[in-house]
């Protein structure tokens, strides 16, 4: 019983890749086309190591070894309320738009909205929202 697990160890020592190893072959084009598990798991193994905790942009495997490096730079979040039957000072929606960067919990901007029935809110918040993309998608080509 013991020398099987000794072997079963050994095994899976001699099945997992380092992630040295790794580097070194994907380098050296020696795995082109290997999808392998024992190269999947080592994949993975560095992907968890290149991301870290707080990346807002992220390394990620796609198919074939191909590799991803992907985020959310900007986000839009809101929040609305419908109109509250026992209240004349809530009796429409209203409700924020916030932009931020990733999942800060720093606004960027806020934009309050106040609508008599859903179909304004929806026209009002996706217009608004509209504009804002439009000028943000400037102001980074201003950028670069």
């Amino acid at each position: 019983m013991c020398k099987r697990v000794l072997y079963l160890a050994l095994v899976k020592t001699i099945n997992t890749m380092e992630t040295k190893d790794f580097k070194k072959r994907l380098d050296n084009r020696e795995c082109w086309g290997e999808n392998t598990k024992e190269m999947w798991d080592a994949a993975y193994k560095w992907q968890e190591e290149a991301n870290g905790e707080d990346n807002l942009i992220k390394w990620s495997w796609d198919c074939g070894l191909k590799l991803d490096y992907d985020g959310d730079v900007c986000r839009i979040s809101s929040r609305f309320y419908p109109p509250h039957k026992s209240s004349s000072e809530y009796g429409k929606y209203y409700g924020t738009i916030s932009v931020m960067i990733g999942d800060a919990e720093e606004y960027l901007h806020e934009h309050e909205i106040e609508a008599g029935t859903l179909d304004e809110l929806q026209n009002l918040a996706e217009d608004y929202v509209s504009k804002t993309l439009d000028k943000m998608h400037n102001a980074l080509r201003s950028i670069f």
